[in-house]
């Protein structure tokens, strides 16, 4: 899951200054306050007008003008997902802002946004950094409502970047957790009966920051007790804001809810509401068009259907998730390598006329770049290389094992008449005998050094029946003695099965995917690739270059350094 916590509102509320001193500047806000409460405007025609209002507040002078159009601008390509133009124009505006007192909000949305738009490129200092200046111009504003609002939306964005480094610094997750709980008590001191912020906006932040704080739980929902609870307790308070007729919200947010109580019900295994609530989102989705938010539901799509061996659907909402997924993946590598060479461009520019100091300066700002993308990329593929030494680690303490393993073959007797016994005890009681769970589990030990667990037709019924026994003791037996159920328990003999002939067969590293998921009982390569990827962490594709790459470098021969 994915890549995809996103935030910037529709609109702000706006009273009137005192900083307006002439005709024109009056003419020009009340332009800018119309606009900002038009619901549902045509893009492009909005950003017509705001350009053009910001041109005529930069031939006037007007700051407030400029700093208030250029937030509507910031917000606009934002739910645009044009970052660029983000950072661009949220640096021209911080240089207007130096030395101003943020009366109206304007520079700590400035920041604020500046500062997501930051974290979602990957450049988390610059990002931490805007973010306590938006909370520190955020504390400037005069009314109480307006500052509650604008501090709840710094402390529910700024767990963006804790969310991003939870996984670096474990000690993180109180700090994430605190700041959507303060996200959530700031706002909910507004009063109904405000001025300055409109219920819409007021209600649209707490099931926005309920969605958030249940987005945290369903991450914890695989390690901490009680956490599914906890989270479908905010993503239910919060769908139903989304779903009372009385608040006008966003509709992206609403996608966004959709999404996440879709993984909620994938996470409780309750995959038909999974199911339901994913092709809601993408209903909505079809009106309000936001690609983030479809490849959210292309994924959990694919797995609910997966999960309820619907193959046909599950690979179709897979091809369109991969297809999108890759999409937005070349288009965010796009912007954030177009931001940094801009960034060092922007410094070279700077320092173009400057000495010979100012020149060694901008050699070492550009190192500096080379070297965080450096990092960013080792440190994506850090996680993978750790996965495939974890495999390598257990591939050889498996052929320890086997070097060492005396295999005794043995007869099963009476065969007949213990298949029998185990459906007339299935009958009068709840729990296997125990004679009867030793030769189960003898006999599944024999099952998986068979190799039959290549069939592609094998059904829990058909082992059952090779095992003489029954369906019901069967899945007990491989729940209680191997911790899966049956499907889970048949993909990992099998992706074990294929990772032992890649490693101890180099011929096998020279096969295309469908060849090997065919090998070990796969009708689809997607299939197959996706069982991989959920039982080892890493592709098949990245398992066998490295296995080819440490083959090559074993057979570097060691006296060439004499």
């Amino acid at each position: 899951m994915r890549k995809y916590f996103y935030l910037f509102f529709i609109f702000y509320s706006f009273y009137n200054t005192a900083a307006q001193s002439t005709p024109a500047e009056a003419a020009i806000y009340d332009k800018l306050k119309k606009l900002a409460l038009i619901p549902n405007k045509d893009p492009k025609q909005e950003e017509k007008l705001l350009l053009q209002l910001k041109a005529e507040s930069e031939k006037l002078g007007y700051d407030n003008g400029i700093l208030q159009s250029g937030d509507l601008l910031m917000r606009l390509y934002g739910l645009q997902s044009r970052n660029k133009e983000v950072l661009t124009l949220g640096d021209q505006l911080k240089k207007i802002a130096i030395n101003k007192q943020d009366t109206y909000g304007y520079i700590a949305n400035i920041y604020r946004k500046n500062a997501l738009t930051l974290g979602y490129l990957g450049l988390d200092d610059a990002s931490l950094k805007d973010f306590k200046s938006a909370i520190k111009y955020a504390n400037t504003i005069k009314d109480n409502d307006k500052k509650l609002y604008h501090l709840s939306l710094c402390y529910q964005n700024i767990g963006l970047h804790y969310k991003l480094k939870r996984f670096e610094n474990t000690k993180l997750r109180d700090s994430l957790l605190g700041t959507y709980k303060k996200s959530l008590e700031l706002v909910k001191q507004i009063s109904d009966d405000s001025k300055t912020v409109t219920k819409d906006l007021k209600y649209d932040q707490i099931a926005f920051t309920d969605m958030c704080l249940g987005m945290f739980y369903l991450v914890e929902g695989s390690t901490e007790k009680g956490s599914l609870e906890l989270a479908e307790k905010y993503l239910m308070e919060g769908l139903q804001i989304y779903q009372d007729k009385k608040y006008n919200t966003p509709p992206d947010n609403k996608i966004m809810m959709l999404n996440q109580v879709s993984w909620l019900y994938m996470e409780k295994k309750d995959y038909q509401k999974s199911i339901d609530y994913a092709k809601q989102a993408l209903e909505l989705e079809k009106r309000f068009k936001d690609p983030y938010h479809r490849v959210e539901s292309f994924e959990f799509l694919a797995d609910s259907y997966r999960e309820v061996n619907n193959k046909e659907k599950s690979k179709l909402y897979m091809e369109k998730y991969t297809f999108l997924k890759d999409s937005l993946a070349y288009v965010d590598k796009s912007e954030a390598d177009a931001t940094m060479k801009k960034m060092v461009k922007e410094v070279e520019t700077e320092n173009k006329e400057n000495s010979k100091k100012q020149w060694i300066i901008t050699g070492v700002l550009a190192l500096l770049a080379g070297l965080i993308t450096v990092i960013l990329w080792r440190r994506k593929n850090k996680a993978l290389r750790r996965k495939y030494e974890q495999m390598m680690v257990k591939l050889k303490n498996d052929e320890a094992v086997l070097a060492e393993e005396t295999i005794e073959e043995t007869e099963d007797q009476d065969v007949e008449s213990e298949s029998n016994n185990d459906l007339q005890a299935a009958t009068n009681k709840n729990a296997i005998p125990a004679d009867t769970k030793e030769r189960i589990l003898k006999r599944l030990a024999a099952f998986e050094k068979s190799e039959k667990f290549l069939k592609k037709d094998l059904t829990v019924g058909s082992l059952a029946a090779q095992l003489n026994t029954n369906t019901k003791y069967l899945s007990e037996a491989i729940k209680n003695n191997r911790s899966q159920n049956f499907n889970n328990y048949i993909n990992s003999l099998r992706i074990n099965y294929i990772v032992h002939k890649l490693y101890n067969e180099p011929k096998y590293r020279e096969y295309k995917i469908s060849y090997l998921a065919e090998e070990c009982g796969y009708a689809s390569s997607q299939v197959f690739v996706i069982a991989f990827k959920k039982i080892n962490g890493l592709t098949p594709s990245y398992f066998i270059q490295n296995l080819k790459d440490d083959q090559v470098n074993a057979q570097i021969p060691e006296d060439n350094f004499s």
